[in-house]
């Protein structure tokens, strides 16, 4: 037990560690999801931005605003207001959206609607100005921050006698939408969003926040992202630093270490209680095994030889009243009726296991499997998607319930699904060739225990022999019916059927008992019906009307007990 405690724990340590750099790649992965959430929705924000240079009502109020009517006016300025509702709703980053135009002296905003005040537009061009100060595509102003778009663009910083453009737009962003962003990274712990000249954290009042920024600041000049750890006031955290180079912004998280390993720590200590209780209880019950059960148990492996030897006459007596006299006494009883039955349930044992070994060489036929795929790579190289598709699907269901948990018996419904299954690939082979009458299952009956795949190799059988060589007019019947106590589920065909010399055959080998050398599937689902059912299951194989081979398979209606 001491290898299995020692390898119990080197697992232990090496999940925590596994643990630990899930924990700080999932992290990661979250820190750049941010990111690449907002670069991607403030870009499309700047995108947007920048298509209202060609918006009519703006250029009407820009170009033309002293000589259009009262009506007109109105018209347009409504116009601009709608869009920059609708441009500002659009996005839950954008807390305001101004648009200036300076020849006039009016403001059009989404909270004041028009403002014709000297320090509205005194705002928005010290905003417009900034952006030379503070970089682009983010201006900060007054603790705010901004999406500026001037028009025309100057290329140089303009000086107080440079032409005013012909209006200037300021998107103020949310400072509280960015900071609800930063609440929903899976973090314990702080997070701060910053530029240059401004930043927005996660808990602005942190109190470990200024120690976190005043101890990473040297590596955030030389690195875009790293991984480091904090010993800050006799506790470790971990802060996580990344840097959007589209953004010209940074994020730090920092949180405290035995967030992850805090938990593993606790798991760890338990372990090594359980090791130390574990090795007690083994040298305990050790010892009351060997002074309870060794000499008795040395007997009874004694007798066990015998057996091995095939000696069942010697007598096993004993006096002991425990449960090793219960033991001695079931033994020499299972004794006698192994002398009669061993025959009957080694036979039987042997005919299971050679019927289990060729259904599941009749299941999974290389040649279906190999045609089945052929047909899938020529459906989808002539672009039948459609029935690619369904192909796919089929066979999909097809091999996983025939290679599915080794249940012996199933319902009755499940085989009539995988049947319907191998049917549509069958269709989709044999196209036009050959057409199905495909009967339904009636519904009380669905629920009948049957053994497993019983119903596919007739149908197997119907195509690969009956209808193999028919190349046109094929017909294919698949029926339930209740004839008295019994359930039948017949296949049919319209091929050549059977000879006579055939079909006597095919009833010699049904109704042998003993095996005979190489079997078909039909004789190996005849020796699961019987094993099952008893005489109320079997098969029957005729010629049908149709001039084609019948097979019908017949199982008592109700329960499914062997009567």
């Amino acid at each position: 037990m001491i290898p299995l405690f020692a390898l119990s724990l080197t697992l232990n340590e090496q999940g925590k560690r596994e643990v630990q750099r899930q924990i700080a790649d999932s992290i990661t992965t979250a820190m750049h999801y941010y990111f690449m959430t907002l670069e991607q929705e403030l870009g499309r924000v700047i995108r947007t931005q920048q298509e209202f240079i060609n918006d009519e009502s703006l250029l009407e109020l820009s170009n033309q605003y002293a000589i259009l009517t009262d009506y007109d006016r109105t018209k347009a300025t409504n116009a601009l207001l709608a869009r920059l509702k609708a441009f500002k709703d659009s996005s839950a980053y954008i807390a305001n959206i101004s648009v200036y135009v300076p020849s006039n002296r009016v403001t059009f905003s989404t909270k004041e609607g028009v403002d014709y005040s000297e320090s509205e537009a005194s705002d928005m061009m010290q905003i417009s100005r900034a952006i030379y100060d503070g970089g682009i595509p983010l201006t900060s102003w007054n603790d705010g921050l901004y999406l500026n778009l001037t028009y025309p663009y100057f290329p140089v910083k303009p000086d107080e006698s440079a032409k005013p453009p012909q209006f200037v737009q300021n998107i103020e962003l949310s400072m509280p939408a960015l900071r609800r962003a930063l609440e929903a990274l899976p973090i314990q712990g702080g997070a701060v969003l910053f530029g240059d000249s401004w930043q927005t954290a996660r808990d602005p009042l942190h109190e470990l926040l200024p120690e976190v920024m005043r101890r990473t600041a040297a590596e955030r000049e030389r690195e875009t992202a790293f991984t480091r750890t904090l010993r800050i006031g006799g506790d470790t955290y971990i802060a996580m630093y990344e840097k959007s180079t589209v953004l010209d912004t940074s994020l730090i998280v920092y949180f405290p270490k035995d967030v992850i390993v805090g938990q593993l720590k606790t798991y760890g200590t338990w372990s090594w209680l359980l090791v130390c209780a574990s090795l007690i209880v083994i040298i305990l019950m050790s010892y009351s095994i060997y002074l309870l059960v060794h000499r008795p148990f040395k007997q009874l492996i004694g007798r066990f030889v015998n057996l091995e030897r095939g000696n069942f006459e010697a007598a096993f007596k004993s006096l002991r009243k425990d449960e090793f006299g219960y033991l001695y006494q079931r033994f020499d009883r299972t004794m006698d009726r192994l002398r009669t039955l061993i025959d009957q349930l080694y036979v039987q044992k042997i005919r299971l296991q050679q019927s289990e070994l060729k259904q599941l060489q009749m299941q999974i036929a290389p040649h279906f499997l190999y045609n089945s795929f052929y047909i899938l790579h020529r459906l989808i190289r002539n672009g039948d998607n459609d029935t690619a598709e369904l192909m796919s699907k089929n066979l999909g269901e097809y091999f996983q319930y025939i290679t599915r948990n080794g249940l012996e018996e199933v319902d009755l419904i499940s085989e009539v699904r995988h049947i319907s299954s191998y049917i549509e690939i069958q269709n989709i082979r044999f196209s036009n060739r050959i057409r199905v009458d495909f009967g339904p299952l009636p519904e009380p009956y669905e629920r009948i225990k049957v053994p497993r795949l019983i119903l596919q190799p007739l149908i197997e059988n119907a195509y690969e022999h009956g209808l193999g060589d028919v190349v046109t007019e094929g017909r294919l019947r698949i029926s339930f019916e209740t004839e008295g106590d019994r359930l039948y589920f017949t296949v049919e065909d319209n091929g050549k059927g059977f000879t006579a010399e055939a079909e006597d055959e095919l009833h010699r080998k049904l109704f042998k008992d003993k095996e005979e050398g190489e079997t078909t599937g039909l004789v190996n689902i005849q020796r699961r019906l019987k094993l099952k059912f008893g005489s109320a299951g079997g098969i029957e194989a005729t010629n049908g009307d149709s001039g084609g081979a019948r097979i019908r398979i017949y199982i008592p209606c109700v329960g499914g007990a062997k009567p």
